[in-house]
């Protein structure tokens, strides 16, 4: 009979093979010295590969490795991503906080220009600049839809949208001050 293949073998040890096969695989292994070494190599192989040793790096790859996985610039940018986001949110806050209808941001400029704080009415100034920089890209962007829906039920769904995103914002800004508001 003819020495078996590596595949059977290592099929043979995997346990895939049929009960047929595996019948006559295990008689061949009886009478062939031979595939009974190879097997052994291949059951020697694959209890290596189950339990693999590790082996600590060398002390000078490690940083090279990291700097391949981790590079310095996508550190900068993450961290001046963070920096914008956490302005954007604190002039956001800051502008949900004083409350625009009732003009007390303004009175807030007017009392911090007296000297008490100067950078406290820089913030309210480049927040007011924001608020009137976000109405004009509103009225900017409501002409631009004018133009590219011309349909009324363009404008409607769109301010719709609009108007359910910002209710939601308002919902989840307000929530914690209206449960105060009805506890007292």
């Amino acid at each position: 009979m003819a020495c078996l293949s590596d595949e059977t073998l290592i099929a043979c040890n995997e346990g895939s093979l049929g009960a047929i096969e595996a019948a006559r695989v295990r008689d061949h292994l009886l009478l062939c010295p031979a595939c009974r070494e190879t097997a052994a190599h291949y059951r020697l192989l694959e209890r290596a590969l189950e339990r693999p040793q590790l082996a600590m790096p060398p002390a000078r790859l490690v940083p090279q490795v990291m700097e391949r996985l981790f590079p310095a610039a996508a550190r900068i940018t993450s961290i001046a991503a963070v920096a914008a986001a956490s302005f954007v949110f604190l002039v956001s806050w800051i502008y949900i906080y004083f409350d625009f209808s009732s003009s007390s941001l303004v009175q807030a400029l007017r009392l911090t220009t007296d000297g008490t704080t100067g950078w406290l009415a820089g913030i309210i100034q480049g927040i007011t600049s924001v608020y009137n920089g976000a109405q004009a890209v509103r009225k900017a962007l409501g002409a631009m839809l004018r133009i590219l829906f011309p349909a009324p039920l363009g404008v409607v769904a769109i301010a719709v949208a609009i108007l359910g995103l910002s209710l939601l914002l308002a919902l989840t800004v307000f929530r914690p001050r209206l449960k105060k508001a009805k506890r007292t």
